[in-house]
């Protein structure tokens, strides 16, 4: 990213379109502080997410209870600590006893209905996402009612920073996008008028040679050719 100035006023829902996923993924990262800065930078008068539901600075070696207790201790309500750390398992819908084991020992798939389980239970004032919530669960509509739920609650009424390669997801949730070309956030306006600018200014063969980085960053070599938003996680 260069030259580049932003700012989220309280309650907007704003939208990603990039010529590259880097650098969506670098503008979330730097608001969210989870990146260092070359130059310029960052200023933040709310509490902020981190860019969900990617997994952050889970330990392999300690069980999903654990590391549930650890980010609850950072980012949970005092006082709810049962509740909150309770949700989590709940949402993750993981196997008996897993909750409890070690999380390197989990399956990749397990891996990301735990973060998106974290995801859904902390209170953020602004919310960073940048992966499309992978709820579709033909099996357990049930579960799928919840965690759709969950993410819809937790979202209202707060700021939200969005990106995705699925313009229907971005759409539903925000009513302004910024389009960010050649590393340099190119337009801002309602969503339709940014989409519309994106499809005609944007070439595809650039978003194609980009495609899959996302996709990808945070899966295990067993998931290179389904992705977490692509198969069934629960």
């Amino acid at each position: 990213m260069k030259d580049v100035s932003f700012a989220l006023r309280e309650g907007q829902k704003v939208a990603v379109f990039s010529d590259f996923n880097k650098s969506a993924n670098a503008l979330l990262e730097c608001a969210s502080e989870v990146a260092p800065l070359q130059s310029g930078k960052v200023e933040i008068r709310a509490n902020v997410s981190w860019p969900l539901p990617s997994r952050g600075a889970l330990e392999g070696v300690m069980t999903g209870r654990q590391n549930a207790k650890f980010l609850q201790a950072v980012y949970g309500t005092p006082g709810e600590e049962y509740e909150q750390i309770a949700r989590i398992e709940e949402l993750a819908a993981l196997e008996p006893g897993c909750f409890d084991q070690r999380m390197k020992s989990w399956g990749p798939l397990m891996r990301a209905r735990f973060d998106v389980a974290v995801s859904l239970v902390f209170d953020f004032d602004v919310y960073i996402i940048s992966k499309r919530f992978p709820w579709s669960q033909p099996t357990r509509p049930q579960l799928e009612t919840l965690v759709r739920e969950a993410f819809e609650r937790r979202i209202s009424g707060k700021t939200l920073l969005l990106f995705h390669q699925d313009e229907e997801f971005l759409g539903r949730y925000c009513d302004e996008a910024i389009v960010i070309s050649d590393c340099q956030i190119a337009y801002k306006g309602s969503f339709s008028d940014a989409q519309k600018w994106f499809h005609l200014n944007i070439t595809k063969s650039r978003i194609e040679d980009d495609s899959q980085d996302q996709e990808i960053e945070d899966s295990s070599p067993e998931l290179i050719e389904e992705s977490p938003d692509e198969v069934q996680l629960w």
